[in-house]
């Protein structure tokens, strides 16, 4: 069995029966009660979810068990649960935390577990430091009762989370939903599925697509980017839809395709609502490290003060919790506002641009050229890049002490490594390289408003993996 396990920058992940295992999940459970415990917050009970892979439930339920026989009662969702559901119950409930299986956008033999903290949202470093050393000494033994035998007794309660979920989101929406143009919606097989269709229950003018759970997401990845969106294309295209809406496995992520079949990216959906909903707001914006900086243009237009933070929600959604923020946005797809809950949630997003393309009634594709007619283009890009264990060394040396004065024939103006290695060139363009803390992967991040400046990177190679 392994010795330890460790959290990324949203949870612990692993390929099921291989790292994700009956036993290390009691041992996780274990540690997570016992972290519960020394904070005193064992008594408000925690809430339990899952997502719709292989044994999700199983091991919910096992969860489940592992926390009733520690004394901490438990609400567990009678569904596959988007993970901002969860942060919403916690909130809902007062509880003292939250756990959902689930590995959010891997690949369907994966496997993992999200803790939330009482606040609602992702826990942070120091949380999950503290849980992975109380793991090492937690127990993989069975519980004494099984999941049959606290229901009969009516030790835990299966709830439905939707009416509650739903009824809150709607009310934060500050855009009417009633529109009469097409939209084609996909939930890529996942949690959302059923929030969806209650949403748009009735609605002619709304078309499902991949609308069933699959533990398998139809051979697909369960993560909303362009290369896994080609059937929502299509649909849109061939429906004429104004626009088509995607989500990932837990709902944490969304994906928006335009009329033209156009994808608009994470970074283009975080700048048309920062702007917008900028209008009815003065705290501040927030965006990771990896995050476009155009939306530093838009918190300088509406003269509210911008908020950089190391890539995970986590550190965003504290901003959110403390009021700091009325936005804020990651690289990777995840969003929320404030007046709601703390973790990225895919089911706001896609609601919060069909409601904005319902009151300016046009397509999110002509809404983005607005703005860059308005601010100017920027064109950013991540690419990730695997490199073999021999090249980990330079890799990490490179990343740490890096200290030249040009990268790329580009004069630098600034080095930061709040978070990897940040190069500031003197034209504002700008560099990320981030190593990945759970495999061989470098993720490398680039933005330029000079189109030239952003071939450049697009077509270097990063001189440590020659």
């Amino acid at each position: 069995m392994h010795e330890s396990i460790s959290f990324g920058t949203s949870g612990w992940r692993g390929v099921i029966a291989e790292e994700i295992t009956f036993p290390r999940l009691r041992k996780l459970a274990r540690a997570i009660t016992r972290y519960l415990k020394d904070n005193q917050q064992d008594r408000q009970g925690i809430v339990i979810g899952y997502d719709t892979r292989f044994f999700s439930s199983e091991f919910a339920r096992e969860v489940a068990c592992v926390c009733l026989e520690e004394g901490i009662e438990v609400a567990i969702s009678d569904a596959p649960s988007p993970t901002p559901v969860i942060s919403f119950e916690i909130l809902r409930r007062k509880a003292g935390g939250g756990i959902n299986i689930t590995a959010s956008h891997n690949p369907y033999y994966y496997s993992g577990v999200k803790f939330s903290p009482a606040w609602g949202g992702p826990a942070e470093p120091e949380v999950t430091r503290i849980i992975e050393k109380y793991f090492l000494d937690a127990l993989p033994d069975k519980p004494r009762e099984d999941y049959a035998y606290y229901i009969k007794k009516g030790k835990i309660e299966a709830y439905n989370p939707i009416p509650n979920y739903l009824s809150a989101l709607t009310q934060v929406i500050p855009f009417s939903l009633d529109f009469t143009f097409k939209v084609v919606i996909d939930p890529l097989y996942g949690t959302s599925t059923p929030y969806l269709k209650t949403i748009f229950k009735g609605r002619k003018n709304v078309s499902l697509i991949h609308k069933k759970y699959d533990p398998f997401f139809g051979g697909l990845e369960p993560v909303p980017y362009e290369h896994v969106l080609t059937d929502l294309k299509k649909q849109v295209k061939r429906n004429g839809a104004l626009l088509g809406l995607a989500l990932d496995g837990d709902a944490d992520r969304f994906g928006i395709i335009s009329h033209d079949g156009r994808i608009i990216t994470p970074n283009e959906v975080f700048t048309i609502l920062a702007y917008h909903l900028g209008k009815r707001s003065q705290a501040g914006i927030g965006r990771t490290v990896s995050t476009t900086r155009m939306l530093d243009v838009i918190a300088k237009h509406h003269q509210v003060k911008l908020l950089e933070t190391p890539v995970g929600f986590k550190y965003l959604g504290a901003l959110i919790r403390d009021g700091q923020i009325y936005f804020g946005g990651e690289e990777s797809g995840g969003l929320s506002i404030k007046g709601w809950v703390p973790e990225k949630d895919g089911i706001l997003a896609v609601l919060l641009v069909l409601g904005l393309c319902t009151e300016q009634n046009i397509p999110p594709a002509v809404l983005i050229d607005d703005l860059y007619n308005k601010f100017g283009k920027f064109y950013n890009q991540r690419v990730d890049i695997k490199f073999s264990e021999r090249q980990t060394h330079k890799v990490k040396d490179f990343i740490d002490n890096f200290s030249e004065t040009t990268f790329f024939g580009l004069n630098i103006k600034d080095i930061c490594r709040k978070d990897g290695l940040l190069i500031t060139f003197e034209d504002s363009s700008w560099c990320l390289l981030r190593q990945s803390g759970t495999e061989n992967m470098i993720r490398f991040y680039y933005e330029s408003q000079d189109k030239d400046v952003y071939e450049v990177f697009k077509h270097s190679k990063l001189p440590f993996l020659a």
